[in-house]
């Protein structure tokens, strides 16, 4: 895997924890409304079903967070032996600030 196709990954990775978290916090159940008649009174009535199981949703974003982590350092050790051809440069020099030219009097 070259670095620019893990950090597409990484990207990628990224946007399915969040969609999964999503899943996890709020969008993991169904509602259901119905109007039942009791006692001679029509009472609103709700059930509530899971749609996935919180903990095999947890389980995979814990998954999903270690092979990040773990890709994350193979990009950055990857980082660290790659040279990449630039000269060397005077970094004070470059970023010495611009020295205004004195008006002449």
């Amino acid at each position: 895997m070259t670095i620019s196709e893990a950090m597409v990954l990484q990207r990628t990775l990224r946007s399915r924890i969040s969609d999964l978290a999503s899943i996890r916090n709020a969008n993991a159940v169904r509602t259901n409304k119905y109007w039942m008649r009791e006692s001679g009174e029509d009472k609103e009535r709700s059930e509530t079903e899971l749609q996935y199981d919180p903990q095999v949703v947890d389980t995979k974003i814990t998954e999903l967070e270690l092979y990040l982590f773990k890709l994350d350092t193979a990009i950055k050790r990857a980082n660290a032996k790659t040279d990449i051809g630039m000269p060397e440069a005077d970094v004070d020099k470059l970023l010495e600030p611009i020295k205004a030219k004195a008006p002449k009097v």
